[in-house]
């Protein structure tokens, strides 16, 4: 009975990511103009906006704790961890509560992959930004989006503040 209880529970959560990208998909495919097909977008958009955002954060903390586990088997010689990999649906709030996102898996990796590249100090945080607003755009243009979102904020505020 408790095993049921637990079941139920996993096929909740698939059913939401199921749901999250079902909608996008739908989203990505709408061809009509009127008033509420741009609002289903925009809503679609916004929570993949909530999705790159809380990947790129995730991506970041992954990775630096990947990394110092890679350098202490390294140091150890023990077999290095497996690099972390994303989770391209996320649980976001909005204004119903939270819900799933869903972005594809490639947008996924490559927020993943910004994340460890600005994380190791590879690239600026002015660079981070702009690849990760282009993963963004490209979103914005699957679902036909005129204006794109703006992707890290966080960050953009964080340099906005080193410069006044």
């Amino acid at each position: 009975m408790v095993l049921g209880w637990f079941n139920d529970g996993e096929n909740t959560k698939k059913d939401e990511s199921e749901v999250a990208k079902s909608e996008f998909e739908s989203a990505c495919a709408e061809t009509h103009e009127d008033k509420k097909s741009r609002a289903n977008r925009i809503k679609i958009g916004l929570r993949c906006r909530a999705v790159i955002d809380t990947l790129f954060i995730e991506g970041a903390k992954e990775f630096e704790k990947f990394h110092k586990e890679k350098l202490e088997a390294l140091w150890e010689e023990k077999t290095p961890p497996k690099e972390p990999k994303p989770n391209n649906y996320q649980i976001i709030k909005s204004s119903q509560g939270d819900v799933v996102g869903y972005i594809p898996m490639e947008y996924a990796q490559s927020v993943y992959d910004i994340a460890s590249e600005f994380q190791k100090k590879d690239i600026s945080k002015e660079h981070a930004i702009n690849l990760t607003q282009i993963v963004a755009d490209n979103i914005c243009n699957m679902l036909s989006l005129e204006t794109s979102f703006n992707v890290l904020d966080f960050l953009r505020d964080e340099q906005k503040d080193k410069k006044d």
